[in-house]
């Protein structure tokens, strides 16, 4: 595997920013819906009297449960569709070539067989995974190497921590064997879609398709392409 110092678009401060600004947003989709249960069965006890405000406010907080959710299931991925314009233009100019072509994977990258935070980040790499007959490629920030299928042991879902809290939880674990023989690991996960829900259903069909390739050496006959998260 290929390492390149210096990243230019994953930084620690991106990073920071992004776990500084959704997790508050997170926690506000949190806690908001029970200000605004409380708030509305105070407002129908001054119209109608206390006997209307409990099934008022009990109305009001689960519309405001509704739309907690649909804020907290979007809240982490704000950043992957600026991210990945970005890391495609910056690896564009080094390499020549856009890898965001319609036949890659956005995922984040961290090595080992279990969740290995860096600077705050379940990922220490983001970039573009390849799907061939005989081999895959990735293409990342800071991370690059390419896989044969003969060299790949094992390929599957790997259940991680929060996934309760955080409506992730899920990534790709893949081991495979160097010129030693020793055994090596990553995992992975693909930062594509618009709601956690999208993102944990998509790791999910990645696996699945990863297993195919491993198996059997068969890719989809067209990949991710670009689609905004």
């Amino acid at each position: 595997m290929e390492t390149r110092r210096q990243p230019e678009v994953f930084t620690r401060w991106l990073k920071l920013k992004a776990n500084t600004l959704c997790p508050s947003l997170d926690a506000l989709g949190l806690v908001g819906p029970l200000f605004l249960g409380f708030y509305a069965s105070g407002l129908a006890q001054l119209a109608w009297g206390r006997a209307a405000s409990w099934p008022v406010g009990l109305v009001g907080l689960g519309l405001a449960l509704v739309m907690g959710d649909l804020v907290r299931q979007r809240t982490f991925l704000l950043i992957n569709t600026p991210l990945r314009r970005s890391l495609a233009a910056a690896l564009e100019r080094r390499f020549g070539r856009n890898p965001d072509d319609g036949t890659a994977y956005f995922v984040g990258w961290s090595p080992g067989r279990k969740l290995n935070p860096k600077e705050g980040a379940a990922d220490h790499d983001v970039g573009f995974l390849t799907l061939e007959p005989a081999k895959i490629s990735y293409l990342g920030d800071t991370v690059g190497f390419e896989l044969r299928r003969e060299e790949v042991r094992w390929v599957g879902p790997s259940e991680e921590w929060g996934p309760l809290f955080t409506g992730f939880g899920l990534r790709i674990r893949l081991l495979w064997g160097d010129a030693n023989g020793e055994e090596n690991a990553f995992t992975i996960e693909r930062r594509e879609g618009r709601t956690r829900r999208q993102v944990r259903a998509g790791n999910r069909e990645l696996a699945a398709l990863l297993q195919q390739w491993h198996q059997h050496g068969t890719v989809p006959a067209a990949a991710a392409g670009e689609g905004e998260p």
